[in-house]
């Protein structure tokens, strides 16, 4: 019986040390000795735009919402996505050399790339390395970013913020000058062929009236008529004249220069009467074709006062719609590492390891049960 008991908290024990002690051993071995310890530095960020009312939770966001304006989700979510892609990484790898910051000597064969656990060097397995190093999560309740970078040195890890920061105020104004560009480009199409429509129209006003000899068939006209008005209280004076002449001196040796004078101003009054109206050369004829060119004139620059005000419209529209990203807390210098948490990490382990020891026994002690019966 003693010698069935022992036997049984012999491989008790045996189970014991490979699944509780040994896994313990190992975590004690790595958490406490073999792990690198990692710094994390973090910085957040809102973007928003004034002409947007959202309301935020806390901090600045909520100030920036006070004052009218919002965060904007799909500017965020840009430059989450842009944060974790293939661009950003080889940005990152040219200025810094990612593969030596996370691949160096001094970070431990387990967790280094290019180590045990991650042996490669191709820049494909790099960018998955990146992506479990770096993170940008958007808290949509307040619109909130926070950017997460961990490396091997506080250093590192602040400067990789820092470029990754920076990288996402170049993409929000990058953003702003593509929708300033779409937001006026057809206005500013429409202004330029307006002017061209203007230019055209004043071309061919000023060609007619250098090929007609005219310059304005209205005012022209209006000369005209007033000068027959004119010649015409000439010819009525000179004919009461002559009547009155004619009834007191009948044989006045005036009469026939009266008579004279009355026939010139009659031709005079009928020549400038057909150069309103008459043949092709009056200025009624003219006046059609000068009116409709006029008119053309007139309706292009319309055109393009509207044109104008609609350009303007266009700008003042894309300046409200403008984005402005506003650092919330800049990167931080961790002055101590947050990973890894070595006593926890140890405890964790340990208390697995005794969880399912505890369920092996149970199981074997059923099995054996069973067995013997």
């Amino acid at each position: 019986m003693l010698s069935t008991l022992w036997a049984r908290i012999r491989k008790i024990n045996r189970l014991f040390l490979w699944v509780v002690v040994f896994p313990t051993f190992l975590a004690v071995l790595y958490f406490g000795i073999i792990a690198s310890p990692v710094y994390i530095s973090e910085s957040s960020f809102v973007v928003y735009s004034p002409n947007e009312q959202v309301s935020t939770s806390s901090g600045l966001a909520s100030l920036l919402s006070s004052f009218g304006g919002s965060n904007s989700t799909s500017a965020a979510q840009t430059i989450s996505a842009y944060v974790s892609s293939w661009d950003a990484m080889m940005a990152l790898n040219r200025a810094y050399n990612l593969k030596q910051v996370y691949g160096n000597d001094q970070i431990d064969i387990f967790d280094r790339f290019g180590g045990i656990f991650y042996p490669y060097s191709s820049f494909v397995r790099l960018l998955r390395y990146y992506q479990n190093m770096v993170d940008d999560v958007l808290d949509t309740s307040n619109g909130i970013s926070k950017l997460t970078v961990r490396a091997y040195s506080a250093q590192d890890a602040k400067k990789i913020n820092d470029f990754l920061l920076q990288k996402s105020q170049d993409i929000v104004n990058e953003l702003n000058t593509t929708a300033r560009h779409k937001a006026v480009y057809y206005a500013e199409q429409d202004v330029a062929k307006a002017k061209r429509s203007l230019r055209d129209a004043t071309l061919a006003l000023a060609a007619y009236r250098n090929a007609h000899k005219v310059f304005s068939p209205p005012a022209q006209s209006s000369l005209q008529l007033g000068m027959v008005s004119k010649l015409q209280d000439q010819l009525i004076t000179q004919q009461t004249e002559l009547e009155s002449i004619l009834a007191h001196a009948p044989e006045n040796p005036q009469l026939p220069v009266l008579r004279s004078s009355i026939q010139a101003l009659r031709g005079q009054i009928e020549a400038e009467k057909s150069k309103v109206t008459g043949d092709q050369e009056s200025l009624a004829s003219k006046d059609v074709e000068f009116e409709r060119l006029t008119v053309n004139q007139l309706l292009a620059q319309k055109i393009l006062e509207a044109a104008v005000t609609s350009l303007e419209q266009a700008r003042v529209t894309a300046q409200k719609q403008q984005l402005y990203l506003e650092t919330i807390s800049r990167p931080n210098l961790p002055d101590a590492p947050q990973r890894p948490k070595r006593i926890e990490d140890i405890l964790a382990v340990f208390i697995v390891s005794l969880m399912v020891w505890g369920v092996l026994s149970i199981l074997y002690a059923g099995i054996k049960e069973h067995h013997e019966r």
